[in-house]
């Protein structure tokens, strides 16, 4: 049982992933496909499970706009306003761009199960936020990054990653995989996610480690911060609780493994660094979960007398 409990947590695999990278590396010409296929896979087993109905989208709809505000507004403002701390480095910048652009991680629905959140609207939030971001995200690396990154590509990457998912869930539904050996192989992906992103880079943060301090520090305000004040700013204004435990996850999570495989598919040869800030994202928002999901609690508490979440 100890066993199981530590292979379902997402920590120990994210910190084996970056000895990993830090130790032996990743040094393959074909990374970029293989992290594709990685993501694809993660991405396929996550959305099994995920159920709701049309008329679920008319009871929602007021939360479902605030999550895609805080998704595609808070969270890619604030991603872009720490990013511009290192527009003078070009591969940096583009970095921070692609982190942006992406919509928020399929994992926001777990954080807001384990916080206590509204979990059935996270779903049906994603869902619109997912197929927003066919629009939004070339739309928004086309304004910031113009010809560097064609939109045509990018649009085909974010359509690999969100409609082949989708439709591999299907197939997943039917193999009836156990939630434990599900947890396993998302979580095993995400150690290759991580090995492969900071293990091709890995030469880089040995000889330039202040500039990943320095992506740490902007993580955490992007992260760390902006949830803090999310909490304070809504509680304090009446929010109700569950519908909070699903913006603050959306405002501070992206889909960074979604944007180290576009980034690396895009600029592998051209900005090799570009992927730094999304790695570093990667790691840190795995660090915010661990924080945030014993913390909040403590800082919120759910109301004894309140209606069930419903699932």
């Amino acid at each position: 049982m100890a066993l199981i409990n530590v292979l379902c947590d997402v920590k120990v695999w994210i910190l084996l992933g970056i000895i990993l990278a830090l130790t032996i590396g990743f040094d393959s010409p074909d990374a970029s496909t293989i992290l594709m296929f990685v993501l694809i896979a993660q991405m396929a087993v996550s959305l099994d499970g995920l159920h709701f109905k049309k008329d679920d989208f008319k009871h929602y709809d007021k939360q479902i706009l605030l999550c895609l505000l805080s998704c595609f507004g808070i969270n890619t403002l604030i991603t872009l306003a720490v990013g511009a701390f290192f527009i003078e480095d070009s591969h940096l910048w583009t970095g921070w761009v692609m982190l942006s652009s992406v919509p928020c991680g399929i994992s926001v629905v777990v954080a807001s199960l384990v916080m206590k959140g509204d979990t059935k609207m996270c779903v049906l939030a994603l869902t619109v936020i997912y197929l927003c971001a066919m629009v939004l995200t070339p739309g928004i690396t086309t304004l910031l990054l113009g010809n560097a990154a064609n939109p045509l590509e990018v649009l085909k990457y974010i359509v690999m990653f969100i409609a082949i998912p989708f439709g591999l869930s299907f197939i997943v539904k039917r193999l009836k995989l156990k939630n434990t050996h599900k947890s396993i192989f998302i979580n095993f992906m995400m150690l290759l996610m991580v090995l492969i992103g900071l293990g091709s880079r890995r030469d880089f943060i040995f000889e330039d480690f202040g500039t990943v301090l320095w992506l740490i520090l902007a993580c955490i305000v992007r992260i760390f911060l902006v949830s803090f004040v999310m909490v304070y700013v809504m509680k304090r204004h009446g929010v109700r609780r569950e519908d909070a435990m699903v913006y603050i996850p959306m405002a501070a999570w992206k889909n960074s493994g979604m944007s180290i495989s576009m980034t690396m598919a895009l600029f592998a040869t051209t900005m090799p660094d570009a992927v730094l800030p999304c790695v570093v994202s990667l790691v840190m928002e795995a660090a915010w979960f661990a924080v945030m999901s014993k913390l909040v609690e403590g800082i919120w508490p759910p109301e004894k007398n309140a209606d069930p979440v419903p699932q």
